[in-house]
């Protein structure tokens, strides 16, 4: 009974942290078109920063699964999750280089933390479910929809043109104080705790999963971070309807995350997987042809509909493989992902043009079906043992 509330009252601070996450996360291709425009930043640069965002996100993730056993899941959590507020504040003083590399990696630690002890307090509630994933993640959808019109509110004449990093910095503090009142375990577990398990490491389909998810960051997270730039430099939407964009995407993805929450029951995950990743290269096809603002804004959303659901239901995936130690090891290495592919995009674009840059991302598309059809081949494979165990 006591183990019943702990896990309700952590759940309840697990959707409250990814609300605030998002908002501070999905800020910085937003926060990005600021910093170009002020400080001229090249595309290679900006890639760059884009791409330290995922290495703060990956780093954190991994110390994330190993720190609770030296010094408790609270003061792990406590240690890493301020980097947002620092980062974002930061910004708001200088635009040297150094010191912009260091606020996005910031930045991309806070992620990175938040994203784990999430994702480890839902797993524990409801292991293998994709429903409760796609929720949570849906919180962070929700937030990462509004973070265009929060950026704007901060963007008004009149106020300063760092407004916008100061309202996240103060966003940044308060995802710090949920984990601060989240009452969660203060004591180290030790090596041989149950959520330190390492036996996941021999299983085969969990490596074919982090591969997967691997594809799947390369795709969503490049995406999501150059989508402004891509839409403001090829004229196709400019100015405001450019920054829209980000809410197009995330509001997208929101209906279907709580779509496949609530309405529909995924019983075969990686054939859903595969179907999704599909859907969502047929649909960043036509999104890459579109030339008018209408057709784009179509397919943006068709795009979004179509992998919404790929991260939240790729990670349940793993079922009860997931762990404080497997979640650290499997979202940093698919976080790997996320810091190649974001500066790929930005040499290429460097070179060929933003369109030929963006294209890159079909690869990594045509690479997570790939893996998502290897994966259901697995598990269609340990379930003929089992059944021979069994018989």
């Amino acid at each position: 009974m006591e183990q019943e509330q702990a896990n309700r009252r952590w759940s309840r601070s697990a959707y409250l942290a990814m609300l605030i996450n998002g908002l501070c996360a999905s800020s910085g291709s937003v926060v990005l078109a600021i910093l170009r425009e002020r400080y001229g930043l090249s595309y290679d640069f900006a890639g760059l920063l884009l791409a330290l965002i995922s290495v703060g996100n990956m780093a954190a993730g991994f110390l994330s699964g190993v720190l609770p056993d030296l010094i408790g899941m609270r003061g792990s959590a406590l240690l890493l999750v301020g980097g947002a507020a620092v980062g974002y504040g930061l910004l708001c003083f200088t635009g040297w280089p150094a010191a912009l590399l260091l606020a996005f990696t910031l930045v991309g630690i806070t992620k990175g933390c938040a994203t784990n002890n999430s994702t480890v307090l839902i797993s524990q509630a409801a292991p293998g479910k994709a429903g409760t994933m796609n929720l949570l993640h849906a919180c962070f959808a929700t937030s990462s929809l509004l973070c265009p019109f929060f950026i704007a509110l901060f963007s008004r004449k009149g106020l300063p043109w760092y407004a916008p990093m100061a309202a996240l910095a103060v966003a940044g503090g308060a995802l710090w104080l949920v984990f601060a009142q989240a009452r969660l375990p203060a004591k180290p577990r030790g090596q041989r705790a149950a959520g330190s398990d390492w036996g996941f490491l021999h299983s085969r389909l969990f490596w074919l999963v982090t591969c997967m998810m691997f594809f799947q960051n390369c795709s969503e997270i490049t995406f999501t971070g150059w989508v402004v730039t891509y839409f403001q430099d090829s004229g196709i939407l400019t100015g405001e309807l450019g920054n829209l964009t980000v809410t197009v995407i995330w509001g997208s993805m929101l209906v279907m995350r709580l779509l496949i929450c609530f309405v529909f029951r995924i019983r075969d995950n990686f054939k859903a997987l595969a179907l999704m990743a599909g859907a969502s290269m047929a649909a960043y096809f036509l999104l890459l042809r579109a030339k008018t603002g209408p057709a784009a804004l179509g397919a943006l959303v068709l795009f979004g509909l179509a992998i919404a659901g790929t991260s939240p239901t790729g990670i349940s995936s793993a079922g009860k493989l997931l762990s404080n130690a497997s979640v650290g090891v499997l979202l940093p290495v698919a976080s790997l992902g996320a810091i190649i592919m974001p500066y790929i995009v930005g040499a290429v674009a460097q070179k060929a043009g933003i369109v030929g840059g963006m294209s890159c991302i079909l690869v990594s598309l045509a690479c997570m079906l790939a893996f998502a059809l290897v994966c259901r081949r697995e598990t269609r494979k340990e379930q003929a043992r089992a059944a021979q165990s069994a018989g």
